[in-house]
């Protein structure tokens, strides 16, 4: 196996726990309302502070730990992570899980900060799109088998079990990371350097982008267990459709990679967040003809929400290394941290529109966001994205 591979893989082991811990919430969502006798709308900040903590770790952290080697970094993340899921499983007060959670949104913002930069230094320069795919694919394929698996744990071993799950495979991650992970040596940042990528239009236009289509599909996953719970589902149903949005992701995921390698960044979210605008508006009324469409419908939701993960991380380099080739790593780190922005508006906003105006007209607002994105991309990316060909 060649070199780059087996850092990728880890990467992608990594994110698989990044992912799991992200969205077992979405999972467990009711019953951890349950546990802590709080509202479903109140329950789903422990979504959004965690993406809180990730836009903070991403361009922050990053910085403050900069000045070590990204081995260094990667196995202090990974034992932070451990540790803080280690208290959420521990602990019975929801404040702590709130702390724990942002704690544990800084390590993952870090984490993909490191991972990304690391995957083009490694990769093969036409491979990068296909590597950025894998990588991510560790997150996708906790859809496909962490959420399940959480809602399995915790039925059987105790509602957080899948917490302490969280936390003994970052462990076991980590010391991986000891062996695998060479040492690559890291530019010394600064705070200051955060703020030269907003001198440049297009570059924080690309954050805007990043923001949106990520949000989007967030509107709805964060709050689709109580979705599905109001229109009948059973709960062995409801497992099952989990895990079939995860395998949707994972499918979306590598077509989005495939097709940025094959069209670029700029034709690949154009079509991508065409789809999404459909898909998500729909979700506002498949429900009307029968639970058939519904699964159909989330089964599309998952493949276009995540396929846009490749091509925004190939436009977010192409913007950075044009305009801020100096401080590309810091311009990186802050479209990193817009990922989670996107998602922390998204769980705030979805859990507004759930109990204010119902659950039910969650899908247009996320084909909103979807559609801000496409807005600023044609209307703005268009007029410099060629030149930088």
């Amino acid at each position: 196996m060649q070199g780059y591979i087996k850092i990728v893989i880890l990467l992608a082991f990594s994110s698989f726990c990044m992912g799991v811990a992200e969205f077992i919430v979405t999972g467990i969502l009711t019953s951890l309302s349950h546990h802590f006798g709080i509202a479903d709308s109140i329950t789903g900040y422990l979504a959004t502070f965690y993406a809180i903590g990730v836009i903070i770790g991403a361009p922050i952290i990053s910085v403050l730990i900069s000045a070590y080697s990204y081995k260094t970094q990667l196995i202090f993340t990974l034992m932070v992570f451990c540790i803080s899921n280690l208290v959420i499983f521990i602990s019975d007060s929801f404040a702590l899980t709130i702390v724990m959670r942002f704690i544990s949104g800084l390590m993952h913002g870090l984490f993909f900060v490191i991972a990304t930069i690391v995957v083009m230094k490694v990769s093969p320069k036409e491979k990068v799109s296909r590597c950025f795919s894998i990588m991510v694919s560790g997150l996708t394929l906790a859809l496909v088998t962490g959420v399940p698996l959480g809602i399995f744990l915790s039925e059987i071993f105790g509602l957080l079990a899948p917490f302490a799950f969280v936390c003994i495979a970052s462990l076991l991650v980590s010391s991986s990371a000891l062996i695998i992970m060479p040492h690559i040596p890291s530019n010394k940042g600064s705070l200051k350097n955060l703020l030269v990528a907003f001198r440049f239009p297009p570059v924080y236009q690309g954050f805007l982008i990043t923001a949106f289509t990520c949000g989007s599909q967030f509107v709805l996953y964060v709050y689709m267990r109580v979705f599905l719970d109001s229109h009948g589902f059973s709960h062995d149903s409801i497992k099952q459709i989990f895990l079939l949005y995860g395998l949707a992701a994972v499918v979306g995921n590598l077509f989005g990679g495939r097709l940025t390698d094959s069209k670029g960044s700029f034709v690949s979210l154009g079509i991508i967040l065409s789809l999404q605008i459909l898909s998500f508006a729909l979700m506002s009324v498949t429900h009307f003809i029968n639970d058939y469409v519904i699964v159909i419908n989330i089964f599309f939701m998952a493949f276009f929400g995540f396929a846009s993960i490749s091509p925004l991380k190939m436009l977010a380099t192409h913007l950075s290394r044009t305009f801020t080739p100096k401080t590309q790593n810091d311009t990186i780190a802050l479209n990193e941290g817009a990922f989670n922005v996107g998602i922390a508006l998204a769980s705030f906003c979805g859990g507004l529109v759930e109990h204010n105006i119902g659950i039910n007209f969650n899908g247009i607002f996320s084909a909103i966001f979807s559609g801000i994105a496409i807005f600023v991309l044609l209307y703005f990316i268009r007029r410099v994205y060629y030149k930088m060909q």
